[in-house]
């Protein structure tokens, strides 16, 4: 844009006067001469004029034109997190796993130059996925890539919603800056698109669930107190005896204050290209039976079935209880987080945990000499079901009674009752005391048996007399 250049100023000069006669003093005489512009001034004002029309063409906050050309940049390289709960009003819980927002850069350019003042409009597809925010929100802190200062850079350069849309206005340098955050639980690929006139640019960015991503390793369950076999053994502390029917109730399975337990941590190990992912990332660990739970408390006062834990900086869960019922069983947990599971599903054995031991004498009198069949035992568990359990075998005088075994693993419900066999040595009384193997106590003792002599054998017949002659 140009503007009409004036004439030269030589051109207005006057023609030299001629000299005139002198004339009396007057006031008027010392009145200044009037000031003419200097010749530069002249030759600056159309300069000005036109810097300020050109000026006047550069509008802040017009669209970029169909030329023009946008490049789109994450600060986060890699996947954003979604969150993993949220409150009542559909906000995400803290703390949250990270990434799980990035800063985002745009540069408009127009002819390869910056495009001060042009604006474009952002949007998410699917809109569910992030939302948007100006780089200075104050949900926007703490980003990584963000500009030194905490917010934009003072160039111009502006992004929010105006007019229902999310628009950003390019500063001095072609530049300006937005947050992309994930604000729910959404997962799956999602799309930044930049729209100006009719074109388009777009920028995927991955939302994973929360949880570990699929290149983490290390992934497992640690439980202390299993021995090498994965297995919880039975205290047999609430064991009683019995020699006769069994009662009606043999108390809760679950014992307030007895419940068996073991301490469990779940741990991993980052990918080399994210280390701070780990930090915050949530797991949930289920119990796949009835008899086992899982508690935050030591002594399972309180039991779920289904708990979250979070791993720490070093991939870490804080420790948590792993409980069993005193009916035992092949306790299966299912452990998960994000994209991995634990495979095989870590598995325990527990043992049941007998409430009562029943030692019952076949026969209260044995002539000696006599093997057979001389004691039943039995062991039950809460719910008066016979169980297997291991004892240990032995009478109280072996001198009157030889028992076939020193130990037997008793017979559970899906066969007969386990029966004790034993030889009649000598005359005397005994019982069978049984424990559980390996312990002193709980001991208990069967009725007494009393071995007799054999009666004495009949008398020879005398010589010369006939078989049943009187």
């Amino acid at each position: 844009m140009s503007a009409h250049r004036p004439a030269s100023p030589r051109a207005h000069r006057p023609a030299s006067p001629r000299p005139a006669s002198p004339r009396p003093a007057s006031p008027r005489a010392h009145r200044a001469p009037r000031r003419r512009p200097a010749a530069p001034l002249l030759a600056a004002a159309p300069l000005a004029a036109a810097l300020l029309l050109a000026a006047a063409c550069i509008e802040r906050g017009y669209p970029l034109a169909a030329s023009g050309q946008v490049d789109i940049r994450a600060d986060v390289a890699g996947p954003l997190f979604a969150a993993d709960t949220l409150d009542v009003e559909g906000r995400p819980v803290p703390p949250r796993q990270s990434p799980w927002r990035t800063a985002v850069s745009l540069q408009l350019t127009e002819t390869n130059e910056p495009a001060y003042g042009a604006y474009v409009e952002v949007r998410v597809v699917p809109s569910e996925a992030l939302a948007l925010h100006a780089i200075n929100d104050e949900r926007g802190d703490d980003v990584r890539g963000e500009d030194e200062a905490g917010g934009e850079a003072d160039d111009g350069a502006s992004c929010g919603v105006r007019d229902g849309a999310f628009r950003c206005v390019a500063g001095t340098q072609g530049y300006a800056r937005f947050i992309a955050a994930s604000e729910g639980d959404w997962s799956g690929e999602a799309r930044l698109v930049v729209a100006w006139a009719d074109r388009t640019e777009e920028l995927p960015i991955t939302v994973l669930p929360a949880g570990l991503p699929e290149d983490a390793t290390n992934f497992a369950l640690i439980a202390g107190g299993l021995g090498e076999n994965d297995r919880v053994l039975a205290t047999y502390l609430p064991l009683t005896c019995t020699l006769g029917p069994l009662p009606d109730d043999l108390g809760a399975t679950w014992r307030p204050g007895a419940i068996r337990a073991r301490e469990a941590r779940v741990r991993a190990s980052p990918p080399q290209n994210a280390p701070g992912v780990v930090e915050h990332a949530p797991v949930i660990v289920e119990s796949l039976h009835s008899e086992a739970a899982l508690s935050l408390a030591p002594d399972c006062s309180e039991r779920t079935t289904r708990l979250r834990v979070l791993l720490g900086a070093t991939g870490e869960s804080p420790p948590f209880s792993l409980c069993f019922s005193d009916l035992g069983g092949d306790v299966t947990l299912a452990v998960s987080s994000g994209q991995k599971v634990i495979e095989p599903a870590p598995a325990l054995t527990v043992d049941p945990e007998p409430r009562l031991l029943r030692v019952r004498a076949l026969r209260s009198v044995v002539t000696a000499g006599t093997p057979g069949d001389l004691f039943e035992v039995s062991a039950y568990n809460a719910k008066r079901v016979r169980i297997a359990v291991p004892v240990d075998l032995r009478a109280g005088d072996d001198r009157v009674i030889a028992l076939g075994e020193a130990s037997v693993t008793l017979r559970g419900e899906d066969s007969e009752a386990t029966i004790i066999q034993g030889v009649a040595v000598a005359p005397g009384t005994t019982e069978l005391r049984v424990t559980p193997r390996l312990l002193a106590s709980p001991e208990c003792t069967s009725e007494p048996v009393t071995v007799v002599a054999p009666p004495p054998p009949d008398p020879e017949p005398e010589p010369g007399e006939e078989e049943g002659s009187p």
